[in-house]
């Protein structure tokens, strides 16, 4: 790496680049010395956007840093230390399908989980590999660190088909492990956090402090059953849940766990979640666009999924300064975990140093959700098979089995209905 950083943005047309660009100018310019932000999108407009309202931020601060745009990715890429990764093909457009079609079947529609994760990966994977081997050509030496969603698919299907040094990250669960640590940070200083399973299907199970496995004490100190304590429902619902499973999990096992409550409740939302974002994002991109904004715009609180600032800056510091900090993140299993292929995708913590991320051991999946994790993990892995040989039989053989639809008679249509809905040529 040079004295300072060159990060490439790449989907920096994202409504999520303000936050990034925010959070990098409240940077130590000692442990990350960030010298430009190269920023690139194959829509131009909003890259336009993105880009001047960048420039702006950094103007407002009083910072030296180089903002650089291009729709070339080759361009961009020159140089780059790190490349972040915020990709969404297809748009929101494409996420409304994904979030109302399965409904029509009587199954959760989202972006990342189930049959509408599944048509995402299958159009994101192939761009996806293209970008990362982008990467490998130009600056081969660079980290990508991923944000596209679904993430751990992803990961797995670069790492498998590509040689880039590739991380996936999300806001999840080094959101949650954190959170965990600040508020037992007067009874376990030194508490050490550790997590198992998938993207969006992670799992804290064990918790350490000087040496001894205070998992059970943390779990009681931190979901009392007890009403008297001062809970409300909700927590109450979550207590009942990690006192069952033992483990702190993330909150998209709602949709297994609680599956029917989530398809009720999203069959009778007056909208999806994608025609929600779709209204944020034209007020976001509209703030963004005016030449009297020069800070993060304030339609983006309405936005939520953030976090990935924080997230992504402690990763380059970790790396950079060869600290060892544990982050949660999805990485190529290679042993870590019992019972998942070596060259599968797993989120697990993993310690940071200049050579990336070393995944911490784990062992077994604990038996109280590892029927769940390796249903998903091979759902997983068959998505990433489908999505580079564009096989539909492959991309049944996933939704059968997944363990929210299972359903010859139920996956046959609703793959054949999502495949036409997206002009997707599977054989």
């Amino acid at each position: 790496m040079t004295d300072r950083l060159t990060i490439c943005l790449v989907g920096a047309g994202s409504s999520y680049t303000p936050e990034i660009v925010h959070g990098l100018l409240g940077l130590s310019p000692e442990r990350l010395p960030i010298g430009a932000v190269h920023m690139t999108d194959i829509d131009e407009r909003r890259l336009s956007i993105m880009a001047g309202l960048s420039r702006r931020m950094v103007a407002a601060a009083g910072s030296d840093v180089e903002v650089r745009d291009d729709v070339s990715l080759d361009a961009m890429l020159q140089g780059a230390d790190f490349v972040v990764t915020e990709v969404r093909v297809g748009g929101m457009e494409a996420r409304y399908l994904d979030e109302s079609i399965p409904l029509k079947y009587g199954i959760i529609g989202q972006e990342t989980t189930g049959p509408g994760g599944m048509m995402k990966a299958l159009r994101t994977i192939p761009p996806m590999i293209e970008i990362a081997r982008a990467v490998e050509r130009v600056c081969p030496d660079a980290f990508i660190l991923n944000y596209t969603n679904p993430s751990g698919i992803v990961t797995e299907a670069v790492t498998k088909h590509t040689g880039a040094r590739f991380v996936g990250l999300c806001s999840g669960l080094p959101g949650i492990t954190q959170r965990i640590r600040e508020k037992l940070a007067d009874v376990y200083p030194d508490l050490h956090v550790y997590c198992v399973g998938l993207n969006h299907l992670g799992f804290v199970h064990r918790m350490v402090s000087d040496g001894r496995d205070v998992t059970a004490d943390a779990i009681a100190r931190l979901y009392s059953q007890d009403e008297r304590a001062g809970v409300d429902n909700a927590q109450m619902a979550v207590a009942r849940l990690v006192n069952t499973i033992d483990a702190v999990p993330i909150s998209y096992v709602n949709y297994f766990y609680r599956r029917r409550q989530r398809v009720e409740q999203a069959q009778a939302a007056p909208e999806t979640r994608a025609q929600a974002i779709m209204k944020i994002q034209k007020d976001v991109f509209e703030e963004a666009a005016r030449q009297d904004v020069h800070t993060k715009p304030q339609a983006l609180a309405k936005r939520g999924g953030g976090g990935y600032s924080n997230v992504t800056f402690s990763v380059m510091d970790a790396i950079r300064n060869d600290t060892g900090a544990e982050i949660a993140c999805s990485v190529p299993n290679r042993g870590t975990v019992e019972q998942i292929d070596d060259d599968a995708s797993v989120e697990v913590v993993c310690r940071f140093g200049r050579r990336g991320p070393v995944p911490v051991p784990v062992g077994p999946i604990p038996p109280a959700f590892r029927g769940l994790v390796l249903a998903v993990k091979a759902y997983e892995t068959l998505t990433v098979q489908a999505a580079v040989t564009r096989s539909r039989k492959t991309a049944l053989q996933a939704l059968l089995n997944h363990p929210l639809v299972g359903d010859l008679d139920v996956a046959a249509p609703l793959l054949d209905e999502m495949l036409e809905a997206h002009g997707l040529d599977f054989r």
